[in-house]
């Protein structure tokens, strides 16, 4: 398996030295998105292997792809109307900061956009992030359970807790955790000697425990509901009975388990049941590792509350938006109006990235970002069979649903580069 990762095995080997060196460059920029004390590492390396995308393929051949991919256009264009937005917006120095946040919008798919990735490659590119993310993730749970016994405290294996060594929020390590199980899953279903399948099992559960760990709810929803899908597909489709019946039970009982095992995670579905609120509280916001009431503000309330507010926005403004430096002014005065001072008071951005994008760059660049992002996207993948890449989409436009990733700059890096990883590996007319 470490030969395998090093190019050291005989079809590794066999990688030109552009398709190594480009290899190489990937697998450094998954483990500068993990490591400890080091929060700008991925940047450079994003800027690494944009550098030697030119040095990859030509001109002439970055055109051809790219007029093949428009997709991989419009996301560019997506960045390009940003641009604008924030050269247009009253408050300039906002938009510019915005700007800066989301340029890896345009790097990375113009560097992975623009060239192609064959299935060969693509298989060693998909075995490295996965190894790479399951490393981190065992690190994870090492440095958790380290801590949470050090200092009795075991609600330091939760939430952020857990993920603060690699300076990840958990909403994107949650995610990644995701992609690493569906590759897993990918490179075992193409019988990829890529895999340790005496370490697969072993792997894979502790990849479920650290996703249940950091409690995002949508990252849970998202396995969960995925394997329940894939196990029906099983049984109704394939008529593999057996197998889906396993998988489902399975399931069942490892829901089960870490239920009983980590009760704190509950808390933050409990919060699903107090939807209501108050514009005007000033009650504390809800804790996964504090007593739930219906009285404190929580993850959801919060959001239907900003959700309200944003759309009042977007109605405001449907068509060419508040500006990118404009949005969170104007999202601000329409909480000053209903009275929402605990909004004010934590700058809560939208938590939806579609209504973040609607409401800031208005109906076209909603279209823009929906067609470059998801539906072209998911169309290919699609049509060429690519269930894959499916799945990455579906993951994170389920995800964009409760998060504004566009306004984090982990958010788009891992939003670019993965839709622009599927585009690169389609293969030439």
């Amino acid at each position: 398996m470490l030969k395998g990762l090093l190019l050291r095995d005989t079809r590794g080997s066999g990688f030109d030295k552009k398709e190594k060196t480009l290899y190489f460059l990937l697998l450094f920029f998954f483990a500068s998105l993990y490591m400890p004390g080091v929060t700008w590492l991925y940047n450079v390396a994003m800027w690494l292997f944009f550098v030697y995308s030119f040095f990859f393929n030509s001109m002439l051949q970055k055109w051809e792809l790219l007029k093949q991919r428009k997709e991989i256009l419009l996301m560019m264009a997506f960045l390009l109307l940003n641009a604008i937005s924030a050269l247009v917006s009253h408050n300039r120095q906002e938009g510019i900061s915005f700007l800066g946040i989301r340029i890896s919008l345009f790097v990375i798919p113009f560097a992975i956009g623009s060239i192609y990735v064959n299935a060969q490659l693509k298989e060693r590119v998909v075995a490295g992030f996965a190894t790479v993310t399951a490393c981190a993730a065992i690190g994870c749970l090492a440095w958790g359970m380290y801590r949470a016994g050090a200092n009795h405290d075991w609600s330091l294996m939760y939430n952020d807790n857990l993920s603060d060594i690699i300076n990840f929020q958990s909403i994107y390590f949650a995610m990644l955790v995701n992609l690493a199980v569906f590759s897993f899953v990918y490179l075992m279903a193409k019988k990829s000697t890529l895999i340790n399948e005496n370490l697969l099992v072993p792997v894979l559960i502790i990849l479920l425990v650290v996703n249940f760990l950091l409690a995002s709810r949508m990252a849970i929803i998202i396995l969960y509901s995925t394997a329940f899908v894939f196990a029906i597909i099983q049984i109704i489709r394939k008529k593999k009975w057996l197998e889906g019946i396993t998988l489902i039970m399975g399931l069942l009982l490892a829901g089960f388990l870490l239920v009983k095992f980590f009760p704190k995670t509950i808390n933050r579905f409990k919060e699903l049941s107090y939807t209501k609120f108050d514009y005007r509280s000033e009650a504390k916001e809800s804790h996964f590792n504090m007593a739930l009431t219906a009285d404190q503000w929580n993850g959801a309330n919060i959001r239907i509350a900003v959700w309200q507010c944003a759309w009042t926005v977007i109605k405001q403004n449907t068509i060419f938006g508040t500006g990118l430096g404009d949005k969170m002014d104007v999202l601000k005065q329409e909480y000053a109006r209903k009275g929402f001072a605990f909004g004010i008071q934590t700058n809560r951005n939208v938590h939806n990235n579609y209504l973040d994008v609607w409401m800031s760059l208005g109906l076209t660049g909603l279209i823009i970002f929906l067609a470059g992002f998801i539906i072209l996207p998911a169309y290919k993948c699609v049509h060429t069979g690519d269930w894959y890449g499916l799945m990455i989409l579906i993951s994170f436009s389920v995800s964009l649903f409760a998060e504004t990733y566009l306004d984090r700059t982990m958010g788009n890096t891992l939003l670019a580069f993965f839709i622009a990883f599927i585009s690169s590996c389609k293969k030439r007319p």
